[in-house]
């Protein structure tokens, strides 16, 4: 298991993503002409639409992530209110738990 200070650094450590390809360093194999040019346009075409495909995955799977955190948030603060509600609480949790079948229910 990693400590939290360690899953912090290695969440921050580039990655095989974050390395350049020829096409972005400006590194050419050919010396530059109208037929090269052409290959160039065609190259960062394809990578531009790469990114706005990558991007639109992004954005809906940031989406779906703030929805779940939503839903667990909402599911904590009832979780709160019913733990902070003392006896009181634990029993309501009980019989919860006891409708829902034939079950033996521990009060604490």
């Amino acid at each position: 298991m990693m400590h939290k200070s360690m899953e912090k650094i290695a969440a921050n450590l580039s990655g095989v993503h974050d390395l350049k390809s020829v096409g972005s360093t400006g590194r050419r194999s050919i010396p530059p002409s109208a037929k090269s040019a052409f290959l160039d346009l065609y190259m960062r075409q394809n990578e531009r639409d790469r990114l706005e495909k990558e991007n639109i995955r992004l954005q809906k799977r940031g989406k779906q992530i703030n929805k779940n955190l939503t839903v667990i948030n909402t599911g904590m603060n009832k979780l709160l209110k019913i733990a902070t509600a003392g006896s009181k609480g634990l029993s309501k949790i009980g019989e919860a738990y006891s409708k829902s079948g034939n079950h033996t229910v521990l009060e604490y």
